[in-house]
C-alpha cells in the first residue's frame, strides 16, 4: 500500500509537523484515535517514518530459545530467552548456557517483570541481578509496559542499566482500547527519562479477552506510537505473531522494524519463499528498502 504524501480533511493541519519529525501530544493522538479517515492517519504514520528513515526499514532473525537449548540457531542476529525461572541460580545457569550457545551472537532475554519479581521486588537487588546476569552474557532484557505505571517503569529500566544490562525493548502483552493511549505515553516518558529503548512494539502480544483489537486499530496504533514517540528510533511489528500482510501494511503507517523472523530457512516452498527473502520482498513491496539488523539494532554485515 502507498499513500500519497497529502492529508485530507480534518488531520491536514498535522502534516508539516509529521513531515519535520515534531513529536506529537496526547490531544493529537486522542484525535488520530477518533478520526475514521484511515488514509491520512497513515500518510502522517508514513511521514513520521521517512524523516527518521527515510526508506530503510529494518527486520531481525531470532532464534527463541527454550530452557533446553532445543531451538536451531541458524543464521539467527539474536537469541531470545522467554520464560524466565523461578530461581535466581537457575536463571544464570540458564544465561551462561545460552551464552555458549550464541556463540557471539547478541543474547537477550526474559522481562523486567519477572527478574523484578526474582529480586524480590527491591530494585536495589534487581541491580545486582541485573549486573550478575550481564556478567553471565545476557547483554538486554525486555520492558513490558502495561505491567507498569509510568514512574515504576522508568525506576526499574534505570536498575538495569546501573546493572550494566540493557533495555531496548517495550511491548505490551496485553491491552485494550481504552489503555492503548495511556501505554504508548508511558513509553515516550520512559524514553525521555532514560534514553534505553531502541524499539517499541505497540501492539499486544494478546487481546484482552473482552476487547479484541481489529486491523483497523492495530494500524492506527502503529501510526500514532510512531507520531508520538519520536525519541524512540524504531517502532516494530512482531513478524511470526502478525504475519507478513498486517507487517507489510504496518510500514505504510510508521512501522519501521519487523521482528522475530525466523531465523531458519526452510525451502521447502523454494528459496523465494523463504523467511528472509519473504520479509524482503514484503518490504521491498512497501516501497521500502529492506536491511537486516542485529540483535543490537546493528546492520548486520
Amino acid at each position: 500500500m502507498k499513500f500519497s504524501a497529502l492529508t485530507t480533511g480534518e488531520l491536514a493541519d498535522l502534516e508539516a509537523r509529521a513531515a519535520r519529525g515534531d513529536a506529537f501530544t496526547r490531544a493529537d493522538a486522542e484525535r488520530l484515535m477518533r478520526c475514521p479517515d484511515l488514509v491520512s492517519i497513515g500518510a502522517l504514520g508514513e511521514a513520521a517514518r521517512k524523516a527518521a528513515h527515510g526508506d530503510r526499514v529494518t527486520f531481525g532473525r531470532v532464534c527463541v530459545a527454550d530452557a533446553a537449548l532445543q531451538a536451531e540457531r541458524g543464521d539467527a542476529g539474536e537469541v531470545r530467552l522467554e520464560g524466565a525461572p523461578a530461581a535466581v541460580d537457575e536463571l544464570r545457569a540458564r544465561v551462561r548456557a545460552a551464552r555458549a550457545f550464541a556463540g557471539g551472537v547478541p543474547l537477550t532475554g526474559f522481562t523486567l517483570a519477572e527478574l523484578l519479581q526474582l529480586a524480590g521486588g527491591d530494585h536495589f537487588a534487581l541491580v545486582d541481578l541485573a549486573r550478575a546476569l550481564a556478567s553471565d552474557g545476557l547483554e538486554s532484557t525486555t520492558l513490558p509496559l502495561d505491567r507498569f505505571e509510568t514512574e515504576p517503569a522508568v525506576e526499574v529500566v534505570r536498575a538495569a542499566g546501573r546493572g550494566g544490562l540493557g533495555v531496548w525493548r517495550a511491548v505490551v502483552l496485553t491491552s485494550t482500547p481504552e489503555t492503548r493511549l495511556d501505554v504508548i505515553d508511558r513509553a515516550s516518558v520512559v524514553q525521555r527519562e532514560t534514553n534505553a529503548l531502541r524499539a517499541f512494539a505497540p501492539l499486544a502480544r494478546a487481546d484482552a479477552r473482552d476487547a479484541p483489537s481489529t486491523g483497523y486499530d492495530d494500524v492506527r496504533t502503529i501510526a500514532v506510537a510512531r507520531l508520538v514517540c519520536r525519541s524512540i528510533p524504531s517502532i516494530q511489528v512482531d513478524w511470526a505473531l502478525y504475519g507478513p500482510k498486517l507487517a507489510q501494511v504496518a510500514i505504510a503507517y510508521g512501522a519501521d522494524d519487523l521482528d522475530a523472523v525466523a531465523a531458519v530457512d526452510t525451502l521447502q516452498l523454494g528459496h523465494r519463499r523463504s523467511p528472509a527473502e519473504d520479509v524482503r520482498r514484503q518490504i521491498a513491496s512497501a516501497f521500502a528498502t529492506p536491511v537486516e539488523r542485529t540483535g543490537r539494532f546493528e546492520p548486520r554485515s
